[in-house]
Protein backbone atom coordinates (compact mmCIF):
# COMPACT_ATOMS: atom_id res chain seq x y z
CA UNK A 1 0.00 0.00 0.00
CA UNK A 2 1.55 3.48 -1.09
CA UNK A 3 -0.50 5.36 1.92
CA UNK A 4 -0.89 3.82 5.10
CA UNK A 5 -3.65 5.19 6.97
CA UNK A 6 -4.44 4.66 10.72
CA UNK A 7 -7.58 2.35 9.63
CA UNK A 8 -5.11 -0.09 7.57
CA UNK A 9 -2.62 0.53 10.71
CA UNK A 10 -4.75 0.07 13.15
CA UNK A 11 -6.10 -3.38 11.02
CA UNK A 12 -3.00 -4.65 10.89
CA UNK A 13 -1.92 -4.03 15.01
CA UNK A 14 -5.72 -5.99 15.43
CA UNK A 15 -4.80 -8.88 13.08
CA UNK A 16 -1.37 -9.21 14.99
CA UNK A 17 -2.47 -8.89 18.73
CA UNK A 18 -5.17 -11.52 18.42
CA UNK A 19 -2.69 -14.13 16.76
CA UNK A 20 -0.60 -13.21 19.71
CA UNK A 21 2.53 -11.64 18.46
CA UNK A 22 2.11 -8.77 20.48
CA UNK A 23 5.62 -6.70 20.14
CA UNK A 24 4.52 -6.30 16.31
CA UNK A 25 1.22 -5.30 17.34
CA UNK A 26 3.03 -2.78 19.42
CA UNK A 27 5.22 -1.68 16.76
CA UNK A 28 2.11 -1.24 13.68
CA UNK A 29 1.07 0.75 17.18
CA UNK A 30 4.28 2.77 17.51
CA UNK A 31 4.73 3.76 13.92
CA UNK A 32 1.47 5.49 13.63
CA UNK A 33 1.59 9.11 13.17
CA UNK A 34 -1.40 10.15 15.61
CA UNK A 35 -3.45 7.13 17.20
CA UNK A 36 -7.18 7.61 17.72
CA UNK A 37 -9.11 6.08 20.81
CA UNK A 38 -9.48 3.04 18.13
CA UNK A 39 -5.99 2.05 18.21
CA UNK A 40 -5.84 2.17 22.22
CA UNK A 41 -8.59 0.44 22.56
CA UNK A 42 -7.85 -2.44 19.99
CA UNK A 43 -4.67 -3.06 21.66
CA UNK A 44 -5.92 -2.82 25.36
CA UNK A 45 -8.48 -5.10 24.67
CA UNK A 46 -5.85 -7.34 22.88
CA UNK A 47 -3.98 -7.72 25.87
CA UNK A 48 -7.19 -8.05 28.12
CA UNK A 49 -8.82 -11.16 26.21
CA UNK A 50 -5.42 -12.78 25.58
CA UNK A 51 -4.45 -13.28 29.08
CA UNK A 52 -2.19 -10.01 29.31
CA UNK A 53 -4.01 -7.78 32.25
CA UNK A 54 -0.41 -6.54 33.30
CA UNK A 55 0.47 -5.17 29.97
CA UNK A 56 -3.67 -3.88 29.12
CA UNK A 57 -3.35 -2.26 32.58
CA UNK A 58 0.45 -0.40 31.80
CA UNK A 59 -1.19 0.82 28.39
CA UNK A 60 -3.98 2.64 30.02
CA UNK A 61 -1.30 4.29 32.07
CA UNK A 62 -0.01 5.56 29.07
CA UNK A 63 -2.96 6.34 27.72
CA UNK A 64 -3.49 8.56 30.71
CA UNK A 65 -0.21 10.21 30.10
CA UNK A 66 -1.24 11.03 26.09
CA UNK A 67 -2.56 14.73 26.24
CA UNK A 68 -4.32 13.86 22.73
CA UNK A 69 -6.93 11.21 23.53
CA UNK A 70 -9.24 10.48 25.98
CA UNK A 71 -10.51 6.99 27.28
CA UNK A 72 -13.87 6.33 26.12
CA UNK A 73 -16.52 3.61 27.57
CA UNK A 74 -15.02 0.97 25.72
CA UNK A 75 -11.18 1.62 27.09
CA UNK A 76 -12.83 1.22 30.15
CA UNK A 77 -15.07 -1.48 30.06
CA UNK A 78 -11.29 -3.49 28.94
CA UNK A 79 -9.65 -1.89 31.55
CA UNK A 80 -11.86 -2.89 34.70
CA UNK A 81 -11.52 -6.51 33.54
CA UNK A 82 -8.29 -6.19 33.41
CA UNK A 83 -8.37 -5.19 37.23
CA UNK A 84 -10.66 -7.85 37.77
CA UNK A 85 -8.12 -10.24 36.71
CA UNK A 86 -5.48 -8.88 38.92
CA UNK A 87 -7.64 -7.94 41.86
CA UNK A 88 -5.77 -4.59 40.69
CA UNK A 89 -9.02 -3.11 43.23
CA UNK A 90 -6.54 0.26 43.42
CA UNK A 91 -6.59 0.87 40.01
CA UNK A 92 -10.09 -0.32 39.21
CA UNK A 93 -11.23 2.38 42.26
CA UNK A 94 -9.55 5.15 40.44
CA UNK A 95 -11.55 4.15 37.45
CA UNK A 96 -15.06 4.87 39.21
CA UNK A 97 -13.85 7.95 40.17
CA UNK A 98 -13.02 8.66 36.69
CA UNK A 99 -16.13 8.02 35.51
CA UNK A 100 -17.90 10.23 37.96
CA UNK A 101 -15.58 13.27 37.78
CA UNK A 102 -15.58 12.74 34.12
CA UNK A 103 -19.52 12.72 33.93
CA UNK A 104 -19.58 10.54 31.94
CA UNK A 105 -22.44 8.52 30.94
CA UNK A 106 -22.81 4.71 32.92
CA UNK A 107 -24.54 2.14 30.38
CA UNK A 108 -24.94 -1.51 31.01
CA UNK A 109 -21.79 -2.64 30.03
CA UNK A 110 -19.74 -0.47 31.98
CA UNK A 111 -22.21 -1.05 34.76
CA UNK A 112 -21.52 -5.02 34.71
CA UNK A 113 -17.87 -3.85 34.52
CA UNK A 114 -17.97 -2.53 37.71
CA UNK A 115 -19.67 -5.02 39.40
CA UNK A 116 -17.57 -7.89 37.95
CA UNK A 117 -14.04 -5.73 39.03
CA UNK A 118 -14.98 -5.18 42.62
CA UNK A 119 -16.59 -8.56 43.24
CA UNK A 120 -13.54 -10.26 41.72
CA UNK A 121 -11.44 -8.07 43.66
CA UNK A 122 -12.93 -8.50 47.05
CA UNK A 123 -15.14 -5.95 47.49
CA UNK A 124 -18.72 -7.05 47.50
CA UNK A 125 -20.19 -4.13 49.23
CA UNK A 126 -18.41 -2.07 46.57
CA UNK A 127 -19.96 -4.26 44.23
CA UNK A 128 -23.64 -3.84 45.45
CA UNK A 129 -23.59 -0.33 46.20
CA UNK A 130 -22.99 -0.01 41.63
CA UNK A 131 -25.88 -2.12 41.39
CA UNK A 132 -28.25 -0.76 43.58
CA UNK A 133 -27.18 2.67 41.74
CA UNK A 134 -27.97 1.18 38.17
CA UNK A 135 -31.32 2.78 37.32
CA UNK A 136 -31.58 0.36 33.99
CA UNK A 137 -30.70 -3.23 35.08
CA UNK A 138 -30.40 -5.86 31.88
CA UNK A 139 -29.98 -9.18 32.09
CA UNK A 140 -26.44 -8.74 32.13
CA UNK A 141 -26.25 -6.41 35.28
CA UNK A 142 -28.23 -8.70 37.35
CA UNK A 143 -26.39 -11.92 36.45
CA UNK A 144 -23.20 -9.93 37.12
CA UNK A 145 -24.36 -9.22 40.59
CA UNK A 146 -25.31 -12.88 40.86
CA UNK A 147 -22.38 -14.49 40.40
CA UNK A 148 -20.80 -11.86 42.51
CA UNK A 149 -22.81 -13.51 45.77
CA UNK A 150 -22.38 -16.48 44.42
CA UNK A 151 -18.34 -16.10 44.02
CA UNK A 152 -18.02 -15.14 47.78
CA UNK A 153 -20.39 -17.80 49.23
CA UNK A 154 -23.42 -15.88 49.80
CA UNK A 155 -25.70 -18.47 48.10
CA UNK A 156 -29.20 -17.44 49.46
CA UNK A 157 -28.36 -13.70 48.48
CA UNK A 158 -27.71 -14.81 45.26
CA UNK A 159 -30.58 -16.52 44.99
CA UNK A 160 -32.74 -13.26 46.41
CA UNK A 161 -31.23 -11.16 43.76
CA UNK A 162 -32.88 -13.61 41.35
CA UNK A 163 -36.00 -13.47 42.78
CA UNK A 164 -36.03 -9.62 42.72
CA UNK A 165 -35.04 -9.86 38.72
CA UNK A 166 -37.72 -12.27 38.13
CA UNK A 167 -40.09 -9.91 39.78
CA UNK A 168 -38.86 -6.74 37.75
CA UNK A 169 -39.72 -9.00 34.62
CA UNK A 170 -36.34 -9.40 33.28
CA UNK A 171 -35.83 -13.15 31.49
CA UNK A 172 -33.15 -15.16 32.68
CA UNK A 173 -30.62 -16.20 30.11
CA UNK A 174 -28.06 -19.33 30.62
CA UNK A 175 -25.52 -17.36 32.10
CA UNK A 176 -27.89 -16.08 34.36
CA UNK A 177 -28.95 -20.02 35.50
CA UNK A 178 -24.58 -20.68 35.42
CA UNK A 179 -24.31 -18.16 38.36
CA UNK A 180 -27.39 -19.36 39.96
CA UNK A 181 -26.22 -22.75 40.05
CA UNK A 182 -22.89 -22.05 40.79
CA UNK A 183 -24.37 -19.81 43.63
CA UNK A 184 -25.83 -23.20 44.93
CA UNK A 185 -22.84 -25.14 44.19
CA UNK A 186 -20.63 -22.85 46.72
CA UNK A 187 -23.47 -22.88 49.52
CA UNK A 188 -24.37 -26.35 49.84
CA UNK A 189 -28.35 -25.35 48.61
CA UNK A 190 -28.50 -28.71 46.88
CA UNK A 191 -32.13 -28.78 46.58
CA UNK A 192 -32.24 -25.07 45.16
CA UNK A 193 -29.68 -26.73 42.61
CA UNK A 194 -31.92 -29.22 41.92
CA UNK A 195 -35.30 -26.89 41.28
CA UNK A 196 -33.55 -24.81 39.26
CA UNK A 197 -31.92 -26.98 36.90
CA UNK A 198 -35.40 -28.79 36.32
CA UNK A 199 -37.55 -25.23 35.70
CA UNK A 200 -34.67 -24.22 33.62
CA UNK A 201 -36.64 -25.34 30.23
CA UNK A 202 -40.47 -26.08 31.14
CA UNK A 203 -40.55 -22.97 32.90
CA UNK A 204 -37.71 -20.23 31.93
CA UNK A 205 -37.51 -21.94 28.25
CA UNK A 206 -33.62 -21.81 28.54
CA UNK A 207 -32.22 -25.03 27.03
CA UNK A 208 -29.20 -26.82 29.54
CA UNK A 209 -26.08 -26.59 28.08
CA UNK A 210 -22.93 -28.90 29.14
CA UNK A 211 -21.75 -25.95 31.84
CA UNK A 212 -25.38 -26.06 33.57
CA UNK A 213 -25.04 -30.17 33.77
CA UNK A 214 -21.26 -29.15 34.85
CA UNK A 215 -22.68 -26.94 37.75
CA UNK A 216 -24.90 -30.00 38.71
CA UNK A 217 -22.54 -32.89 38.86
CA UNK A 218 -20.25 -29.85 41.06
CA UNK A 219 -22.99 -29.10 43.55
CA UNK A 220 -23.97 -32.82 44.10
CA UNK A 221 -20.24 -33.66 44.34
CA UNK A 222 -19.08 -31.04 46.57
CA UNK A 223 -22.03 -32.18 49.17
CA UNK A 224 -20.51 -35.62 48.65
CA UNK A 225 -23.25 -36.83 46.68
CA UNK A 226 -20.50 -38.99 44.56
CA UNK A 227 -23.48 -41.65 43.42
CA UNK A 228 -25.80 -39.61 42.71
CA UNK A 229 -23.31 -37.45 40.25
CA UNK A 230 -22.08 -40.43 38.76
CA UNK A 231 -25.94 -41.24 37.51
CA UNK A 232 -26.66 -37.68 36.71
CA UNK A 233 -23.48 -38.20 34.29
CA UNK A 234 -24.87 -41.58 33.21
CA UNK A 235 -28.06 -40.25 31.94
CA UNK A 236 -27.10 -37.04 30.55
CA UNK A 237 -28.83 -36.37 27.08
CA UNK A 238 -25.51 -34.68 25.97
CA UNK A 239 -21.96 -35.79 25.78
CA UNK A 240 -20.68 -34.94 28.84
CA UNK A 241 -17.79 -32.55 28.41
CA UNK A 242 -14.16 -31.82 29.94
CA UNK A 243 -15.73 -29.67 32.49
CA UNK A 244 -18.55 -32.20 33.65
CA UNK A 245 -15.63 -34.74 34.03
CA UNK A 246 -13.68 -32.25 35.42
CA UNK A 247 -16.52 -31.41 38.77
CA UNK A 248 -16.35 -35.36 39.29
CA UNK A 249 -12.95 -35.80 39.83
CA UNK A 250 -12.42 -32.60 41.57
CA UNK A 251 -15.05 -33.78 43.76
CA UNK A 252 -13.73 -36.90 43.98
CA UNK A 253 -10.46 -35.56 45.43
CA UNK A 254 -12.89 -33.89 48.20
CA UNK A 255 -14.30 -36.61 49.17
CA UNK A 256 -11.37 -38.98 48.95
CA UNK A 257 -13.09 -41.41 46.10
CA UNK A 258 -10.15 -43.26 44.26
CA UNK A 259 -11.98 -46.05 42.01
CA UNK A 260 -14.34 -43.06 40.66
CA UNK A 261 -11.40 -40.27 40.73
CA UNK A 262 -9.59 -42.88 37.98
CA UNK A 263 -13.01 -43.27 36.19
CA UNK A 264 -13.48 -39.19 35.85
CA UNK A 265 -10.00 -39.35 35.25
CA UNK A 266 -9.46 -41.52 32.14
CA UNK A 267 -12.76 -39.86 30.54
CA UNK A 268 -11.43 -36.61 31.23
CA UNK A 269 -7.66 -37.07 29.79
CA UNK A 270 -9.53 -38.85 26.91
CA UNK A 271 -11.17 -35.61 25.76
CA UNK A 272 -8.22 -33.48 27.08
CA UNK A 273 -4.96 -35.08 27.04
CA UNK A 274 -2.96 -32.23 28.38
CA UNK A 275 -4.81 -31.44 30.83
CA UNK A 276 -2.35 -31.07 33.51
CA UNK A 277 -5.05 -30.39 36.51
CA UNK A 278 -6.48 -33.90 35.84
CA UNK A 279 -2.97 -35.51 37.09
CA UNK A 280 -2.54 -33.16 39.88
CA UNK A 281 -6.08 -33.93 41.13
CA UNK A 282 -5.59 -37.74 40.82
CA UNK A 283 -2.15 -37.19 42.35
CA UNK A 284 -3.74 -35.73 45.23
CA UNK A 285 -6.38 -38.43 45.78
CA UNK A 286 -3.52 -40.65 45.75
CA UNK A 287 -1.48 -38.96 48.14
CA UNK A 288 -4.29 -38.38 50.22
CA UNK A 289 -3.99 -42.22 50.74
CA UNK A 290 -0.64 -42.97 50.37
CA UNK A 291 -0.71 -44.25 47.22
CA UNK A 292 2.55 -43.51 46.10
CA UNK A 293 3.09 -45.72 43.42
CA UNK A 294 0.30 -44.17 41.91
CA UNK A 295 1.46 -40.94 41.77
CA UNK A 296 4.89 -41.68 40.73
CA UNK A 297 3.27 -43.60 37.68
CA UNK A 298 1.36 -40.07 37.18
CA UNK A 299 4.38 -38.46 36.92
CA UNK A 300 6.03 -40.97 35.10
CA UNK A 301 2.71 -39.71 32.39
CA UNK A 302 3.18 -36.11 32.44
CA UNK A 303 7.25 -36.73 31.93
CA UNK A 304 6.47 -38.67 29.15
CA UNK A 305 4.38 -36.69 27.66
CA UNK A 306 5.64 -33.33 28.28
CA UNK A 307 2.88 -32.08 30.27
CA UNK A 308 4.07 -29.58 32.91
CA UNK A 309 2.02 -28.61 35.77
CA UNK A 310 1.01 -25.01 35.55
CA UNK A 311 2.77 -23.15 38.22
CA UNK A 312 1.12 -21.41 41.37
CA UNK A 313 0.92 -17.53 41.16
CA UNK A 314 -0.01 -15.17 44.13
CA UNK A 315 -0.46 -11.63 43.90
CA UNK A 316 -1.02 -9.14 45.91
CA UNK A 317 -1.94 -4.78 45.05
CA UNK A 318 0.02 -2.51 47.18
CA UNK A 319 0.09 1.10 46.42
CA UNK A 320 -1.53 0.35 43.26
CA UNK A 321 1.60 -1.88 42.05
CA UNK A 322 0.88 -5.64 41.53
CA UNK A 323 3.54 -7.78 43.00
CA UNK A 324 3.22 -11.70 42.02
CA UNK A 325 4.61 -14.50 43.79
CA UNK A 326 5.73 -18.17 42.42
CA UNK A 327 6.42 -21.13 44.67
CA UNK A 328 9.40 -20.96 46.38
CA UNK A 329 10.02 -17.56 44.76
CA UNK A 330 12.77 -14.97 45.61
CA UNK A 331 12.88 -12.41 43.27
CA UNK A 332 11.15 -9.85 44.80
CA UNK A 333 13.56 -6.53 46.13
CA UNK A 334 12.33 -7.66 49.88
CA UNK A 335 12.77 -11.27 49.12
CA UNK A 336 14.82 -11.12 52.56
CA UNK A 337 12.61 -9.49 55.14
CA UNK A 338 9.20 -11.88 53.49
CA UNK A 339 11.51 -14.84 54.81
CA UNK A 340 11.81 -13.56 57.77
CA UNK A 341 8.19 -13.18 58.30
CA UNK A 342 7.33 -16.27 56.77
CA UNK A 343 10.07 -17.95 59.71
CA UNK A 344 8.19 -16.35 62.30
CA UNK A 345 4.53 -17.21 60.86
CA UNK A 346 5.89 -20.65 60.82
CA UNK A 347 7.41 -20.74 64.69
CA UNK A 348 4.27 -19.11 65.85
CA UNK A 349 1.77 -21.36 63.77
CA UNK A 350 3.77 -24.68 65.46
CA UNK A 351 3.20 -22.96 69.02
CA UNK A 352 -0.33 -23.23 68.25
CA UNK A 353 0.38 -27.18 67.46
CA UNK A 354 -0.66 -26.91 63.65
CA UNK A 355 1.22 -29.71 61.56
CA UNK A 356 1.63 -29.31 57.62
CA UNK A 357 -0.77 -31.39 55.91
CA UNK A 358 1.67 -33.64 53.89
CA UNK A 359 -1.15 -35.19 51.26
CA UNK A 360 -0.44 -31.56 49.79
CA UNK A 361 3.44 -31.77 49.38
CA UNK A 362 2.84 -34.38 46.94
CA UNK A 363 6.06 -36.24 47.88
CA UNK A 364 6.96 -39.69 49.16
CA UNK A 365 9.91 -38.88 50.79
CA UNK A 366 10.82 -39.58 54.42
CA UNK A 367 12.66 -36.26 54.97
CA UNK A 368 9.92 -34.65 56.65
CA UNK A 369 11.54 -31.24 56.50
CA UNK A 370 11.38 -31.35 52.58
CA UNK A 371 7.79 -31.74 52.96
CA UNK A 372 7.30 -28.96 55.41
CA UNK A 373 9.65 -26.82 52.92
CA UNK A 374 7.51 -27.73 50.24
CA UNK A 375 4.35 -26.57 51.84
CA UNK A 376 5.81 -23.66 53.44
CA UNK A 377 7.10 -22.05 49.92
CA UNK A 378 3.92 -21.80 48.53
CA UNK A 379 3.08 -18.95 46.85
CA UNK A 380 -0.16 -17.75 48.76
CA UNK A 381 1.60 -17.84 51.83
CA UNK A 382 4.48 -15.74 50.48
CA UNK A 383 2.27 -12.98 49.59
CA UNK A 384 0.40 -13.55 52.73
CA UNK A 385 3.99 -12.50 54.14
CA UNK A 386 4.53 -9.59 51.87
CA UNK A 387 1.02 -8.33 53.23
CA UNK A 388 2.04 -8.42 56.59
CA UNK A 389 4.55 -6.41 55.92
CA UNK A 390 3.53 -4.13 53.58
CA UNK A 391 0.21 -2.97 55.07
CA UNK A 392 -1.57 -2.16 58.49
CA UNK A 393 -5.05 -3.13 60.16
CA UNK A 394 -7.36 -3.00 59.29
CA UNK A 395 -6.32 -2.71 55.97
CA UNK A 396 -7.34 -6.42 54.40
CA UNK A 397 -4.59 -8.35 52.71
CA UNK A 398 -6.27 -9.22 49.34
CA UNK A 399 -4.56 -12.30 46.80
CA UNK A 400 -5.14 -13.66 43.79
CA UNK A 401 -4.05 -16.60 43.02
CA UNK A 402 -4.70 -19.11 39.51
CA UNK A 403 -5.20 -22.02 40.84
CA UNK A 404 -7.29 -23.46 43.57
CA UNK A 405 -5.93 -23.03 46.87
CA UNK A 406 -4.56 -26.11 48.79
CA UNK A 407 -5.83 -27.39 51.80
CA UNK A 408 -2.71 -26.55 53.99
CA UNK A 409 -2.46 -23.09 52.85
CA UNK A 410 -6.54 -23.13 53.37
CA UNK A 411 -5.63 -24.01 56.81
CA UNK A 412 -2.20 -21.61 57.57
CA UNK A 413 -4.57 -18.45 56.17
CA UNK A 414 -7.46 -19.21 58.57
CA UNK A 415 -4.92 -19.48 61.60
CA UNK A 416 -2.62 -16.25 60.38
CA UNK A 417 -6.38 -14.50 60.31
CA UNK A 418 -6.48 -15.41 64.11
CA UNK A 419 -2.95 -14.67 65.69
CA UNK A 420 -2.30 -11.75 63.39
CA UNK A 421 -5.61 -10.53 63.72
CA UNK A 422 -6.34 -9.34 60.17
CA UNK A 423 -8.63 -10.21 57.43
CA UNK A 424 -6.93 -11.99 54.36
CA UNK A 425 -9.39 -11.97 51.52
CA UNK A 426 -8.07 -14.49 48.92
CA UNK A 427 -9.89 -15.69 45.62
CA UNK A 428 -8.26 -18.59 43.88
CA UNK A 429 -9.35 -20.39 40.34
CA UNK A 430 -13.45 -20.83 41.37
CA UNK A 431 -14.46 -18.34 44.29
CA UNK A 432 -13.32 -16.09 47.21
CA UNK A 433 -11.92 -16.83 50.80
CA UNK A 434 -12.80 -14.45 53.86
CA UNK A 435 -10.74 -15.51 56.30
CA UNK A 436 -11.30 -13.53 59.83
CA UNK A 437 -10.37 -14.55 63.21
CA UNK A 438 -9.08 -18.09 62.75
CA UNK A 439 -12.68 -19.30 60.21
CA UNK A 440 -13.34 -18.73 56.46
CA UNK A 441 -16.82 -17.80 54.99
CA UNK A 442 -16.92 -21.05 53.06
CA UNK A 443 -17.33 -23.17 56.51
CA UNK A 444 -14.64 -25.24 55.17
CA UNK A 445 -16.80 -26.62 52.58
Amino acid sequence: MPEKDVVSLTTMLVGYAQSGEFDTARQFFNSMPSQDITAWNSLISAYEQSGHPKEALALFHELQLSKNVKPDQVTLVSTLSACAQLGAIESGGWIHVYIKKQGLMVNCHLTTSLIDMYAKCGDLEKALEVFRSSEQKDVYIWSAMIAALAMHGRGRDALDIFARMQEAKVEPNAVTFTNVLSACSHARLVEEGRLYFKQMLPVYEVTPQVKHYACMVDILGRAGLLEEAKKFVEKMPVSPGASVWGALLAACKTHGNVELGEHAFNHLIKLEPRNHGAYVLLSNIFAKFGLWDGVTKLRKLMRDFGIQKEPGCSSIEVGGSVHEFLVGDNSHPLCKKIYLKLNEILLRLKSTGYVPNKSHALQDTEEEDVQDHALYLHSEKLAIAYGLISTNSPVPIRIVKNLRVCGDCHSVAKLISKLYDREILLRDRYRFHHFRGGDCSCMDY
